[in-house]
């Protein structure tokens, strides 16, 4: 994460702990996961690409407590300065991005990816790229990926990441307001392309309800569009259509994201 504010310094005081080194660190993730696990939450998520490309190596623990030390060393310098956090190296956010996904894979919980289209200019969009990651679906079996925003403009790599892998999912969330059309063409593709039942229709990424009441709306209008088109052309009969629209809008999410209530 992005020294944004003391971290370290929130933990110690929220678990009444100290943190001196990685190993710490490890725990008190640990006891937090477990807490708001406890507490309702239902599964992980990642925002990195907005800082880093979502390549997670693997990283030898000794290098990544070297790193963490040093860091450490650095924001005791600084102490003074309440508001500095702590510069997190990329070789120890490798190293915990792994330890975070080992946690999730005994727990059986997802992940959410965010990957594709960035909020706001000059973000750098290979980051985002969700080929990146694909060194983590078969080590992680257990967990489920869930890859946002269909990975725009990447949307031809997320859909050959999810037929390829058993426990990669498609997320249209904030798709079908990037772009309509673009939206339209992956949908169809996708339903050529991977099992019906990997694929989320919709997701809000609002926090205003009007506006997530209109992307919900073009969400509906856009799958309609391509259901139609597919039975059309004869690829879908009209029950298949409205079974296939049922899956999309509402059996996928709860089966995917909230299995584990």
């Amino acid at each position: 994460m992005p020294p944004e504010f003391d971290i370290i310094g929130w933990l110690e005081e929220t678990y009444a702990t100290e943190i001196r080194s990685l190993n710490d660190w490890l725990q008190v993730f640990e006891r937090e996961l477990d807490e708001n696990l406890s507490n309702g939450i239902v599964g992980l998520k990642s925002v990195l690409a907005y800082q880093r490309p979502i390549r997670f190596e693997e990283v030898d623990f000794d290098d990544a407590e070297a790193a963490f030390r040093k860091a450490l060393e650095e924001r005791n310098r600084r102490r003074p300065c309440r508001n500095k956090g702590l510069l997190i190296p990329e070789t120890v956010q490798d190293y915990v991005r792994h330890h975070t996904l080992s946690a999730a894979n005994e727990r059986g919980l997802f992940i959410q990816f965010h990957t594709g289209l960035l909020e706001g200019n000059r973000g750098i969009l290979s980051n985002s790229n969700p080929e990146l990651l694909e060194n983590l679906f078969s080590k992680y079996s257990r967990v489920k990926f869930d890859l946002l925003h269909i990975g725009y403009p990447y949307w031809g790599v997320t859909a050959a990441l999810a037929k390829t892998y058993p426990n990669v999912f498609i997320d249209m969330c904030w798709s079908h307001i990037i772009s309509p059309v673009s939206a339209r063409n992956a949908l169809s593709d996708f339903l050529d392309a991977v099992p019906y039942n990997k694929i989320m229709g919709f997701g809000r990424d609002y926090a205003i309800v009007d506006a997530i009441y209109g992307h919900l709306k073009i969400a509906r209008e856009n799958i309609a569009l391509v259901l139609e088109g597919k039975i059309r052309d004869r690829t879908l009969t009209v029950s298949q259509a409205i079974t296939i629209a049922e899956r999309l809008l509402h059996d996928n999410p709860k089966e995917v994201l909230l299995n584990n209530l």
